[in-house]
């Protein structure tokens, strides 16, 4: 079953993206022609403060969903209802702990602006975000065990479903009101209402949730649960400072304004992060599963799948990316939003060397090696914030996403790798990097050839510039990269699993084979 619900929760993650992706974009230019670009920029900062107020929850989300892989497996409902009991007691403290920061903070937020802003009521502003993110935890652990279940479609189309909703109520609103308060107030109460029907949909999935409210786990289990706990919030660190710091840096150096010009490629890229997320978070409880159950050598060559998928697609994307991103945004928003190519290649280095973990990533969270390298991100965390600040300074907009890229190589591209093919393949890592280098090459020749092509017809932005630039890298990279690894033993696999789930016709008839079983 495991391809299945993967392949399900692809479908429709994919599905919810891509309605996030067109609504958020009505709403972006309805938001700018009404608000102007300075309050995307406080929402981008206040969204990237309360990123950074989520330290508090760092790993709890990742070390719950593993906890629960075992005892789903085993149908084990008390020590379900007992972890369930646990998660629920552990966010309360969370969400009290983000309200009182979040409140402590408050003073402080002048000094994130650099330069006066137009924008009036900063304070009520930011209180409405802070009650959106501390609301969320008092809803969010019942969503651990339908992801944990590989059941993760049903939140996304829930979640698809609120978007298409909420979006068409804040249009209405900033066409009528402009008032950015009744916007985000709007926002919140429709988040939180979301998180509740979640809540109640995982109560009828998995009806004794309601039961066992005394169920507690054995001294043995909470050791262990806390002690993954700890490694994770220490491993997690690093990826909120890096997700969450590079607004707040902009703002201070650069100004309000270019955090909202940069949120527009920002909602872009992360929409696409997002919908590939999907395709990675999909098989995370299936990979979760395939840790308990198949050898060393399976898992393996099934990290191999994973790894040349996400060479084909987030190559793919990044030469999409380097094409379309200035034509979209000029024909979307006009020429006074556009960033200058320098920047764009810095945004675009930091999204496909951010992608390219996502294989060793996708297998460290579900292999239990959270205590392995703990303090490291630690380390990453410094070096992001100091490179960041230093090349922010130097070079401008551009050296804020490089002491991104340049702090993740220096901790996560060689230590998780290391981690992987020493304690569970059993495998020389020096074949990873090898292999790490011929795909990065690789994308880039193809970007070089399909870069050379689109410039050699049109020289303006216009919606035909999109278009023709939008099939030429439809067909060179993915040419170029099946022509080279049609051969090999992940391209087959894929195939033949694609070709499996087209002729049972997933989406009406359940595949029965078990899955991962064939190389």
């Amino acid at each position: 079953m495991r391809i299945e619900n993967s392949i399900r929760n692809m479908f429709f993650g994919v599905s919810g993206q891509v309605i996030s992706l067109i609504m958020g974009m009505i709403v972006r230019t309805v938001f700018i022609y009404t608000l102007g670009i300075e309050y995307v920029g406080v929402e981008g900062l206040f969204s990237s403060v309360l990123l950074i107020l989520s330290l508090t929850n760092l790993g709890f989300d990742t070390a719950m969903i593993y906890s629960l892989y075992k005892p789903l497996a085993e149908k084990d409902t008390i020590k379900i209802q007992a972890y369930m009991n646990l998660f629920k007691k552990a966010y309360r403290i969370i969400g009290a702990a983000v309200c009182v920061i979040g409140l402590l903070l408050l003073p402080f937020l002048p000094y994130l602006l650099n330069g006066d802003t137009r924008i009036d009521h900063l304070n009520a502003i930011y209180l409405l975000f802070l009650l959106q993110s501390v609301m969320s935890y008092y809803f969010v652990h019942k969503q651990a065990i339908i992801i944990a279940d590989q059941r993760h479609h049903i939140i996304s189309k829930i979640h698809s479903v609120f978007i298409v909703m909420t979006n068409l109520c804040l249009i209405v609103l900033l066409l009528t009101t402009k008032n950015y308060i009744v916007v985000l107030s709007t926002q919140v109460a429709f988040r939180v209402m979301e998180n509740v029907y979640i809540a109640r949909k995982a109560n009828q999935l998995y009806p004794f949730l309601m039961e066992g409210a005394h169920a507690t786990l054995p001294k043995k289990d909470r050791k262990q649960f806390f002690s993954n706990l700890y490694a994770l919030f220490l491993y997690k660190i690093s990826g909120v400072v890096i997700h969450g710091a590079d607004n707040i840096i902009i703002s201070v150096f650069a100004g309000i304004a270019f955090v909202g010009m940069y949120a527009n490629y920002l909602l872009i890229i992360s929409t696409i992060t997002t919908l590939l997320g999907y395709l990675f978070h999909s098989i995370t409880a299936s990979v979760g599963n395939l840790h308990v159950e198949e050898s060393a050598e399976k898992k393996y060559f099934i990290f191999r799948v994973i790894r040349f998928t996400n060479f084909w697609i987030f190559g793919f994307c990044a030469i999409c990316l380097w094409n379309l991103f200035n034509p979209f945004i000029t024909v979307w928003l006009g020429d006074e939003y556009v960033l200058n190519m320098f920047i764009v290649f810095a945004i675009i280095l930091n999204f496909f060397t951010a992608g390219m973990q996502n294989a060793t990533t996708t297998f460290r969270e579900t292999t239990g090696l959270f205590r392995k390298g703990k303090y490291r991100p630690i380390i990453a965390a410094g070096i992001n914030i100091l490179v960041s600040i230093i090349l922010a300074k130097e070079i401008g907009l551009a050296g804020v996403f490089i002491g991104t890229v340049i702090s993740r190589w220096s901790v996560y591209f060689w230590y998780d790798p290391y981690i992987l093919f020493r304690y569970v393949f059993f495998q020389p890592v020096r074949f990873h990097f090898i292999r790490y280098m011929v795909y990065t090459l690789i994308v880039v020749i193809a970007a070089i050839i399909t870069d050379f092509i689109a410039r050699s017809f049109f020289t303006t932005y216009t919606m035909w510039t999109i278009l023709f630039r939008g099939t030429i890298c439809i067909i060179i990279p993915n040419v170029l990269f099946y022509l080279l690894f049609r051969k090999t033993e992940e391209f087959n696999y894929l195939y033949h699993v694609a070709k499996r789930i087209v002729s049972t016709k997933l989406m009406k008839h359940p595949v029965v084979e078990k899955t991962f079983s064939h190389k």
